[in-house]
């Protein structure tokens, strides 16, 4: 047996059983490993995308993309509410390509991607593709719960990192963008990251303690121009019916849920 992967395995047999947030202490406990090595091989698995860190309550947990390793086996006992039921249907209505992303340390990472049927020429978008959090519509929207101090000193955190000038981003320009999306209800980007394509994105009602995620539409430019608002109107249905599931499932609104009737037409810009 490969004791790193029983590690590994062990953990998320641990968060299993738990079904809560726990610290390091606890986890080491739990595997009666040192806390060194226990710390060494949480971090990895939260660079990874496959536990989430609180830094201020310093506990780990979880992320939706590590319950999707598995989920293709069960999905067809689950109901219609299901994450990944609800990214089939807006594909194949909108016959574009549906992105789930969530935040990974100073990225947005694409936890899970559905193609388009119609597969265009260009960059290809992947499941682990990561994308910059302050330059991204998605990034903007997932940061949008965060408090302005929060953002502000993440976004220190990244400018100070970057070594391109061209990519800091002021962090009045980051405020509005992020105030737009926490008005508008949803984020909106043209040619951020990729050229020639854009995305429109809405934040998806999530289990407790689950980190922000977002559901998003990524298209060429012409077709997300002439199609916007029939996107959004899809998105803010498939997030309708996702929130349901999640407060049905759970006995509690879900967060990231908004007001059905919160039905706003300007376009929030993320510029590269």
């Amino acid at each position: 047996m490969v004791k790193s992967a029983h590690r590994v395995i062990q953990v998320f047999e641990f968060f299993a059983a738990r079904q809560a947030p726990a610290g390091l202490m606890e986890v080491a406990r739990a595997l009666g490993s040192p806390p060194s090595s226990t710390s060494a091989l949480l971090n990895s698995l939260q660079k990874l995308g496959y536990l989430d860190y609180d830094r201020r309550r310093r506990t780990f947990v979880p992320t939706l993309r590590a319950a999707l390793l598995g989920i293709w086996v069960n999905d067809m006992f689950l109901s219609d509410g299901t994450v990944l039921r609800v990214m089939y249907e807006l594909r194949d209505r909108t016959n574009e390509t549906v992105v789930l992303g969530t935040q990974s340390g100073l990225h947005i990472q694409y936890i899970h991607v559905m193609h388009s049927l119609f597969r265009r020429s260009g960059p290809e978008v992947a499941t682990g593709r990561l994308r910059p959090l302050l330059r991204s519509a998605v990034g903007q929207l997932i940061l949008s719960p965060k408090d302005d101090q929060e953002i502000v000193a993440l976004a220190r955190r990244i400018n100070a990192e970057e070594k391109d000038p061209a990519h800091r981003v002021p962090l009045e320009q980051l405020l509005r963008n992020v105030q737009a999306c926490r008005r508008e209800g949803y984020g909106y980007s043209e040619g951020a990251t990729t050229p020639g394509a854009g995305i429109i994105a809405v934040l998806l009602p999530t289990p407790p303690h689950q980190p922000p995620m977002a559901l998003g539409i990524g298209a060429a430019l012409p077709k997300l121009r002439e199609q916007k608002l029939t996107y959004l109107a899809a998105l803010r249905h498939a997030v309708e019916v996702h929130g349901r599931h999640i407060e049905s499932r759970f006995n509690a609104r879900p967060a990231g849920a908004r007001s059905a009737d919160h039905h706003p037409f300007p376009v929030s810009r993320a510029r590269p």
